[in-house]
Formats: structure tokens, sequence, C-alpha cells
């Protein structure tokens, strides 16, 4: 029995390796996994993307909705509780004041692979046909700067500032919540998995009693030959 349950929210850039790190730390004996379960990913992304145009009792209700789910599967949880939800990056400011208890572990990727691996996925590219283009939208990295811009760039253009955001967003926050928050980066992970349970470990206060999987390392490396220089250029440009 954990005399101490805490949620664990593991979130981060999108495509960033977010389902393998939190398998990975969820391996602990003592951790319960929620990989992306129904019953709180589903509110989780609704308000992620749409709470900055949406009506703010809208979202304020699935926010509270959102606390009674998370509060539930916590108390029902005789172990710590994973959830990994990777919109959550967007809500830590409201989970850390529900749950003083949580901590965030954020994952990231440089700039070239995560847009490299986000052209390639289905899911990802929906948000733009799903989602409208021209109101500011944290999620999909629309700010006051690029919002009269926004639609005429490509989609390459548009991942690499969803990137830009989220990436902007964890630092900020491990800035503000220095003991809530720890940031890793999805290729030192599949390079140096055990120092970087350890890390984790001493952070979540738990014994280092995780399962270390084999990776392929030799995927971090895809990207150079998915991307060719014209995206590359306008990619990097566009973040600066």
């Amino acid at each position: 029995m954990v005399n101490q349950k805490q949620l664990i929210f593991i979130s981060g850039t999108g495509r960033s390796g977010t389902h393998l790190v939190g398998r990975s730390i969820s391996s602990h004996p003592e951790i319960t996994a929620r990989i992306e379960e129904p019953y709180t990913f589903g509110l989780i992304t609704r308000i992620a993307t749409t709470q900055d145009i949406a009506f703010i009792l809208k979202t304020f209700l699935f926010k509270i909705l959102l606390k009674f789910r998370l509060a539930k599967v916590l108390k029902e949880s005789s172990n710590h509780v994973l959830e990994k939800s990777h919109p959550s990056l967007w809500l830590v400011d409201f989970l850390s004041k529900g749950f003083k208890t949580s901590k965030f572990i954020f994952v990231y990727r440089d700039l070239e692979p995560t847009v490299s691996s986000m052209l390639e996925h289905k899911g990802v590219k929906t948000w733009y046909n799903k989602l409208p283009q021209n109101k500011i939208n944290r999620f999909l990295g629309i700010n006051s700067s690029n919002v009269t811009e926004f639609e005429t760039y490509s989609l390459e253009e548009k991942c690499a500032l969803r990137w830009k955001s989220h990436y902007d967003e964890i630092f900020r926050l491990q800035k503000k919540y220095p003991q809530q928050v720890y940031v890793l980066k999805y290729d030192d992970f599949l390079s140096h998995p055990d120092k970087i349970l350890e890390d984790v470990s001493l952070f979540l206060n738990i014994s280092n009693a995780f399962t270390i999987e084999t990776f392929k390392t030799e995927s971090l490396d895809k990207w150079k030959s998915k991307l060719n220089l014209d995206q590359l250029k306008r990619i990097r440009k566009i973040v600066m």
C-alpha cells in the first residue's frame, strides 16, 4: 500500500515519445498505468485544444468534471497513478492546484524529428481540419503574431509552430514548478534509459524498480531521410 499516492502526468510535444516513456515508467510495481484511457484522455484533449476558443463557462465545467474523474481514479487505486495524456501539458496550472502531490514528466524532441513524425501521422494532421486556424490557440501554436498568416503556412510550418508552442510551455512550467516538473529529452532516454530512470526514481521518491526495454536508437535519425532541404529551411526559419 502506498502511503502518499500521487498522480504522475506524462506529457510533452506531440510525437515526442511520451507513449514509450509512459510505458517504461509504469513498469514500476508501485505505479498503475493509464495510457490514454478514454475516461480521462478525451476530456484532457478537448480542454487542451479548445480552451482558448471555447466559452469560459464550458471549459470550466469540463475542468470540474476532469478533476472529479481523476480524483476518483486516484482514490480507487492502491498505487501511484500514471496518466499518459500528452495534451495535459496545457492543463498543468489547473492540475497542480487540484492535486497538490502531482508530478509532471515532460518529454520533448528537437524540432526536425518532431515535425517529421507529425507529417507522417494522420491524427496529428487532422487537428488543422478540426480546429479554426484564424483564432489564437496555444495547442496549435497560433498566437497574436502569426494568427493573420497561419492559414497560409505549409503543413510543416504549422507543425513547427506547434512544436515551438509546446517546447516553450515545457520550459516555462519547469521554471514555474521546479519541484513538480521533470523534463527529459527523448533521444537521451533511448540512449541512456538507466540514467534517466534513476533520475525519475529520485524525482518521484520511489525505488528504481523499472523494467528497461531494448530500444532501437537507429530511429533517432530517421527524419534526415524524410525532410528535404526546402522543408528544413522553412521550419527552422519560422520558429526563429
